[in-house]
């Protein structure tokens, strides 16, 4: 009998475990997969731009005012770009106004960025009218800039006023800033001498013979013109000086103020002898303005 109270208490427990509620079960949420992030776009490489190299500066040095009584010098600056060293080939050709060449140089490197040329330009004494030209061609590996042309007039040289200097008969064109050195007797027998830019150009005249000239009467004549100190005189020439029997001698004159010379002896339409000189003084070479001026020497046949 004792195990009834037991069961009691069982079924008991039992009925209060029904009567509870019930117990929910844990929910589990699925863990998703994980995402891998996407590859990356690969970036294009760069694309290398090459820095510019500044190009050479070219400039002209040119006088303001350009004439037959001053050689020009044939020169321009080439300046380089800072750390870099090029080399530069340069022409330049000189166009009168009617677009003939007259000269044509070629520029070579001097110090710093200059290039001269070795001749200095010699302008006509009586230069046609207009405009000149000169062009500069530049051959280099960097580009280049500045001025490639420039048109220039030439000044007009004033002329002395030798009419009652000189016998009628003859004309020789010189220049206004010419110095006379020399200056003796009068229209029947006398001389001149004109001296610039290290030159001399001299005219000398005398009644002569009336038979025709000869070699023994032009070389009286040209001893005639000598100092105290004369030339050695060379080999004479015999030439035709527009129309009239000419001897041209070959002189080289000595000293610091020597060089060498030329000395024309003619003789006139009017019988007169004229001796005309041009030479160097204290240069090997005889200046080509005083050359210029030399080749002016006319008879005047009017």
């Amino acid at each position: 009998m004792r195990r009834r109270p037991v069961i009691l208490i069982g079924a008991m427990l039992l009925a209060l475990a029904g009567c509870a509620p019930a117990t929910p079960l844990p929910t589990f949420t699925p863990i998703p997969a994980p995402t891998l992030p996407p590859s990356p776009t690969p970036l294009p490489s760069p694309t290398l731009t090459a820095t510019p190299i500044p190009p050479l500066v070219m400039t002209l040095l040119w006088p303001q005012a350009v004439s037959a009584l001053e050689p020009v010098v044939v020169e321009v600056a080439l300046a380089s770009p800072p750390g870099i060293e090029t080399a530069a080939t340069i022409a330049i050709q000189v166009f009168d106004p009617e677009g003939v060449p007259y000269r044509a140089f070629d520029l070579s490197r001097r110090e710093g960025d200059r290039y001269a040329s070795d001749e200095s330009l010699d302008l006509p004494l009586l230069p046609l009218d207009g405009e000149w030209l000169l062009a500069v061609d530049v051959q280099s590996e960097l580009p280049v800039e500045g001025q490639r042309w420039l048109a220039f007039p030439v000044t007009p040289i004033r002329f002395r006023d030798l009419s009652n200097v000189l016998p009628a008969g003859v004309d020789v064109r010189v220049p206004e800033a010419f110095e006379e050195a020399v200056a003796l007797g009068d229209q029947v027998a006398g001389a001149r001498v004109w001296r610039h830019g290290g030159g001399e150009v001299s005219l000398w005249w005398a009644p002569g013979p009336a038979e025709p000239l000869l070699l023994n009467n032009a070389l009286v004549m040209l001893e005639t013109t000598h100092g105290a100190v004369p030339p050695a005189v060379g080999d004479a020439e015999e030439i035709v000086w527009q129309d009239q029997a000419a001897f041209l001698f070959r002189e080289t004159w000595p000293g610091a103020d020597g060089g060498p010379g030329e000395a024309l002896v003619v003789q006139g339409p009017d019988l007169w002898l004229y001796v005309l000189r041009v030479r160097a003084m204290g240069s090997e070479a005889i200046p080509a303005l005083m050359r210029q001026v030399w080749e002016t020497f006319a008879f005047n046949r009017s």
